[in-house]
C-alpha cells in the first residue's frame, strides 16, 4: 500500500505537465508516419526526465525508444499518437502517448534507490490508424526480449479490460476491360464497371454464407473517366475481417472467386490481391486480472468479463508473440458512443480526458511494480497465450 501511495504522488505532481503534452498533441493532428511534431514532443519530456531516447527507429522517422533498468522481465509500454483524416484525434490518442509517458516517467522516480530486477522500456509507435507501425517494428525486432506489453486506449461506457478483437485482410482489385463510345459502337467495348457492379452482387449473395462475425465492405475508388465512354478500367478497395483468423483466410478465396467469375463473364481482365492486414488482438487474463484489481482499488468501475471488439488495431499483432494487458479506460461513462466521431475527439480534450491519463498512469504503474515483485505471474501470462494459440 505504501509502494502505491509513493507512486501515485509522483503520477500526480506529472499530470499538469502530461495535460499539456496531451493537449498539445490533440491541437497538431498529424497522419501515419507524419507524426513529427507529437513523437518529437515526446521525446523531448522524456529526455528532460533524463531518459537516453533513440529517435527514428527501424527507418521510421516518427518512432522512438528508451527505457531504464536492466535484467529480465522485460515490459515495454506503448505509445500512440497519429491521427484521423478530417477528424482529428477522434481516436484519443493523444491520451495513449502521454499515459505511456506519465507511467513510464513516475516509474523512474520511483524506482530511484530502489532494488528491483527488470528493463522497463516505452515504445513509439507511429502509424496504428493506417499502415500498422507496430508491424513494421515486430519485423524489425524492437520487440525482441520482451516480456509483457501494457497499453491503454480510451473508450465510453464504463473502463473495461480488452478482450478479442477482429483480425483483418485488405483487398484490392483492378478490372480491365476495353473503351468505347457507348452511343455509336457499344458493342466494342468491354465494360469494367458492369464487372465491378457484378462482383458487389455476388458478394452481397455470399454473406448468407458468411459466419455471424464475418464482415466484408468495399468501395470503387476509380470507376470511369467520363460519361458517354464505356469504362475499360475500375478499382475497388476494400476489406474483410473475422474473429477467427484461419476462417477469414478461407472466405477471402471465395471472395476472389467472386471477383474472377465477374471477370470473366463481362470479359475483363483482373488483378487480385488479399494482403494480411492487422491480426486479431488475444487478451491475456493473468495481466489483465492484475490491472484490474488496481483498477478497482483506484475506485474505478469497470465492466464485467472482457468483452471483444468489432475493430482492430496493430496491438493483435504483438498479442499473438507476447502477452498483453490493454486496459479501455472511459472518457465518458454515461453510455456508449462511438470512437471516430467528433463527439469523441472533443472528449479526448476535456476534463475527462485529464482523468483518463491520470488513472491509467496509476493502474499500469502498479501493475508494472506488482510484477516486477512477482516476475513468476509473466511465465503464467506466457503459458496462458502459447495455451490460447494452440486452440486456433
Amino acid at each position: 500500500m505504501m509502494n502505491n501511495l509513493e507512486y501515485d504522488n509522483y503520477v500526480e505532481c506529472l499530470m499538469d505537465d502530461l495535460w499539456n503534452i496531451a493537449q498539445f498533441i490533440h491541437s497538431n493532428p498529424e497522419l501515419a508516419f507524419c507524426e513529427f511534431k507529437s513523437s518529437e514532443k515526446q521525446c523531448e519530456y522524456l529526455e528532460v526526465n533524463g531518459f537516453k531516447v533513440e529517435k527514428g527507429i527501424c527507418g521510421l522517422e516518427t518512432a522512438f525508444k528508451a527505457q531504464i533498468g536492466n535484467g529480465k522481465p522485460h515490459i515495454a509500454i506503448l505509445s500512440e499518437y497519429d491521427a484521423l483524416p478530417d477528424l482529428g484525434h477522434a481516436c484519443g490518442h493523444n491520451l495513449i502517448s502521454t499515459s505511456a509517458l506519465g507511467t513510464i516517467v513516475a516509474l523512474k522516480k520511483f524506482l530511484e534507490n530502489k532494488k528491483y530486477e527488470g528493463t522497463i522500456s516505452i515504445i513509439g509507435t507511429p502509424a496504428e490508424e493506417s499502415g500498422g507501425g507496430k508491424i513494421v517494428l515486430l519485423q524489425q525486432g524492437v520487440f525482441e526480449n520482451v516480456d509483457a506489453v501494457f497499453m491503454m486506449h480510451p473508450t465510453s461506457d464504463k473502463t473495461r479490460l480488452a478482450g478479442e478483437c477482429m483480425s483483418s485482410m485488405r483487398l484490392h482489385m483492378e478490372f480491365f476491360g476495353k473503351s468505347a463510345h457507348s452511343g455509336s459502337h457499344p458493342e466494342d467495348g468491354i465494360n469494367a464497371l458492369s464487372a465491378a457492379n457484378l462482383y458487389f452482387i455476388a458478394t452481397g449473395l455470399l454473406r448468407q454464407q458468411f459466419k455471424g462475425d464475418m464482415r466484408l465492405s468495399g468501395i470503387i475508388t476509380n470507376g470511369g473517366r467520363q460519361t458517354g465512354l464505356i469504362p475499360d478500367y475500375v478499382e475497388i478497395k476494400g476489406s474483410i475481417s473475422s474473429f477467427n483468423l484461419a476462417e477469414l483466410k478461407k472466405n477471402v478465396k471465395k471472395v476472389e472467386n467472386c471477383a474472377k467469375g465477374s471477370a470473366l463473364a463481362m470479359g475483363c481482365a483482373l488483378k487480385f490481391e488479399a494482403t494480411e492486414g492487422y491480426q486479431g488482438r488475444i487478451p491475456n487474463k493473468t495481466l489483465s486480472d492484475i490491472c484490474r484489481k488496481e483498477l478497482e482499488n483506484l475506485g474505478e468501475p469497470l465492466l464485467d468479463g472482457m468483452p471483444f471488439d468489432f475493430g482492430g488495431e496493430d496491438l493483435g499483432n504483438v498479442s499473438r508473440l507476447i502477452p498483453i494487458c490493454n486496459p479501455y479506460v472511459t472518457i465518458f461513462p454515461d453510455f456508449k458512443i462511438s470512437n471516430h466521431t467528433e463527439q469523441f475527439r472533443d472528449l479526448a480534450n476535456s476534463e475527462a480526458g485529464y482523468r483518463c491519463i491520470d488513472i491509467t498512469c496509476k493502474a499500469m504503474g502498479r501493475s508494472i511494480i506488482y510484477l516486477l515483485e512477482n516476475p513468476h505471474v509473466i511465465d503464467v501470462a506466457k503459458e496462458e497465450l502459447k495455451e490460447r494459440l494452440l486452440k486456433e
